[in-house]
């Protein structure tokens, strides 16, 4: 079975959590925690095993960051899930190198938290104005001490 291959695969890398997902209660076949410095051979293990990248997006923990990688294969339904946690002012390494279509993800959440790709060959705002000065996803996006 695939999620066997993933996770076996995946356990060899040495990240923080690879195991069996609930796929019934959370959409994933194997669930997974690493560095964000693991993701680019995180991304080509992926790939290797013929999967592809499904969506990337973020969440804004207010003290850090969770990048959210969700892997997904054309012949199993076999559903991945990689969280990687972030620091507020790091940069995350770019997987666009792997994936072609991790270029408009990446800028995506560049654009909406401020996240920035190391290695990105083009990280600019995709959605809003180039002279943007916010990003509106970010918890603290129009926060004032009035209605904090």
């Amino acid at each position: 079975m695939l999620s066997d291959t993933i996770q076996k695969t995946l356990a060899s890398l040495n990240l923080e959590k690879v195991a069996a997902g609930d796929y019934g209660k959370t959409g994933y076949h194997v669930e997974a925690a690493a560095q964000p410095d693991q993701m680019p051979a995180v991304a080509q293990t992926m790939l290797d095993l013929g999967c592809f990248l499904e969506s990337l997006t973020a969440l804004d923990l207010k003290e850090s960051f969770t990048l959210v990688y969700h892997f997904a294969n054309f012949d199993q339904l076999c559903r991945t899930v990689v969280h990687a946690s972030l620091a507020k002012t790091a940069q995350a390494p770019t997987i666009s190198h792997i994936y072609a279509g991790a270029d408009w993800y990446e800028r995506e959440v560049y654009d909406l938290f401020g996240i920035r790709f190391a290695g990105h060959p083009d990280l600019k705002r995709i959605l809003l104005p180039e002279d943007a000065d916010f990003h509106p996803l970010l918890k603290d996006f129009g926060a004032t001490q009035e209605n904090a």
